[in-house]
């Protein structure tokens, strides 16, 4: 029968394993937090159209404020309704970075 050897020593490769062991048992982001703050940092860039009919601007606009919002979160909310998911607007506002 072979023998059976037991290392009580504390030493640094313990430790190290240690280490690992806390870093993979650490909590994961979950998905839903990790896309809002991917979209929260993202870097900022201009969304325009060009020749927007005058009556179809203004309908927008006067909508957004009777609901009042932005024309940013009322793009969102029609982006939103249209299938695309956007988290809510607290989520992403680069301001709370």
């Amino acid at each position: 029968m072979g023998k059976v050897s037991v290392n009580l020593d504390d030493d640094d490769e313990a430790d190290a394993g240690f280490a690992k062991l806390q870093q993979l048992a650490a909590p994961l982001p979950s998905v839903s937090k990790a896309k809002s703050t991917a979209l929260k940092d993202a870097p900022r860039v201009q969304f325009s159209f060009t020749n927007v009919p005058k009556p179809i601007k203004e309908a927008f606009a006067a909508e957004a404020q009777r609901r009042g919002l932005t024309k940013k979160e009322m793009l969102y909310a029609c982006l939103r309704a249209g299938g695309i998911e956007i988290p809510e607007n607290a989520e992403i506002d680069g301001r709370r970075r």
